[in-house]
């Protein structure tokens, strides 16, 4: 049976992939046997627009998590690149208004306030959006960004010449809504900066860390291309800034229309069947890591996780290999002596790599931070121990 799409609408989205049901990752457990609530994670794409997407939504609220100290880091390093765009777009900063919808787009604005864009504001989750909780965040706005209550801080704020939207469009659940209401908040011929993580890498190499419960939308240049014109946007320019594991997009588009259904594009359309492709391997990818980790443990020694974050969650819980793996290595403080949700690992300081003599600490974060990570734990692999990555695309990765 075939499922409404978050993007263009149709009956079309055919679910292609299920991982299971698993708790959502930032719960971190004080407890070992605390009771868990599970959420099923599931991947469908849509024949009409060929978006894949989340066919089972976890509902927002749900993923509030029970910390205020988690926050999201995005890339940063293509930045100093958009702002120039888009000061050679805007021209003179005088009497320009540079809007902003979360605390994701701060760094996008001071680069502009740099510029002589000073005239800015962000909107406020307390004032603005009435949300009172200090651990919720983009989760939340992204159900609260509607048409209506844009239009009203629109007339607020002042309608931006240039809106920042960065990381959260791809955990929308309401996709028309949601980019109807951003239009509400530019000017006609302002300008709208989106920014997406890039699944294409993922879906070639067949890394299924890349699913996340928080993640509605998994796009590709192609299908994250057509989104704006959902609120009466023509795209200016959409680039692709490489990095590792995920790439980010980021288009720049003017407020030209009215907003409407999404123009579908025929290169969307070509992207059709690229998930088919990913669930194929799904099972056999998970045999190929059990067997490599068994081996490992029995010639070699004891495996640990290095990263307590979603990917970990992803990779240990997804696998089905959480009984290979003694504990998870992380040196956040707030993680310490909790257990990683799902697989009940211990989260323990970097030092217990050595202390327990483990042979094989598994890379669970960034791909850019992993040659930070070894050098300042030259101990473990004087000891003897190696560092591989989780991710297909590191050049340490356990699937070589």
């Amino acid at each position: 049976m075939s499922i409404a799409c978050l993007v263009c609408g149709a009956e079309a989205v055919e679910e292609k992939l299920d991982v299971g049901s698993h708790p959502v990752a930032s719960f971190y457990l004080t407890q070992k046997d605390e009771p868990e609530n599970n959420v099923r994670l599931a991947l469908g794409q849509c024949t009409n627009c060929g978006t894949i997407q989340s066919t089972d939504l976890v509902p927002h609220s749900a993923l509030v998590p029970p910390y205020d100290w988690i926050v999201a880091m995005e890339p940063e390093e293509h930045l100093d690149t958009v702002a120039d765009q888009v000061e050679a777009l805007l021209g003179d900063p005088e009497g320009k208004v540079v809007g902003a919808l979360t605390y994701k787009d701060d760094t996008m604005v001071d680069r502009l306030v740099r510029k002589g864009f000073e005239n800015t504001w962000r909107i406020k989750l307390d004032e603005d959006l009435g949300i009172s909780d200090p651990s919720a965040s983009n989760e939340t706005v992204q159900k609260l960004v509607t048409k209506k209550r844009m239009a009203g801080l629109g007339s607020k704020l002042g309608q931006a010449d240039f809106l920042i939207v960065r990381h959260i469009l791809e955990h929308v659940e309401d996709v028309p809504e949601f980019v109807m209401g951003l239009s509400e908040l530019v000017k006609p011929g302002g300008i709208l900066m989106l920014e997406v993580p890039d699944c294409t890498s993922n879906l070639k190499l067949a890394d299924y860390c890349m699913i996340w419960e928080e993640h509605s939308l998994y796009l590709t240049p192609e299908t994250f291309a057509p989104l704006s014109s959902i609120g009466g946007f023509e795209s200016i320019r959409q680039d692709v800034y490489e990095r590792p594991f995920e790439n980010s997009l980021v288009q720049l588009s003017r407020k030209t229309g009215e907003p409407g259904p999404v123009k579908i594009s025929a290169d969307a359309k070509k992207q059709v069947g690229a998930l088919t492709s990913y669930a194929d391997r799904f099972e056999p990818a998970c045999k190929e890591l059990r067997t490599k980790l068994e081996k490992v443990r029995d010639e070699q020694g004891p495996i640990a996780l290095f990263g307590a974050g979603h990917l970990a969650c992803a990779f240990v819980n997804f696998m089905g290999v959480a009984d290979l793996i003694d504990f998870v290595a992380d040196d956040t403080p707030q993680k310490q002596y909790k257990f990683l949700p799902g697989a009940r690992l211990p989260i323990l300081p970097s030092s217990e790599l050595v202390d327990k003599k483990i042979a094989l600490s598994l890379l669970c974060l960034s791909i850019s931070n992993e040659e930070k990570v070894i050098a300042r734990n030259q101990d473990f692999e004087k000891q003897g121990g190696v560092f591989r990555s989780i991710f297909r695309e590191s050049s340490r990765s356990i699937f070589d």
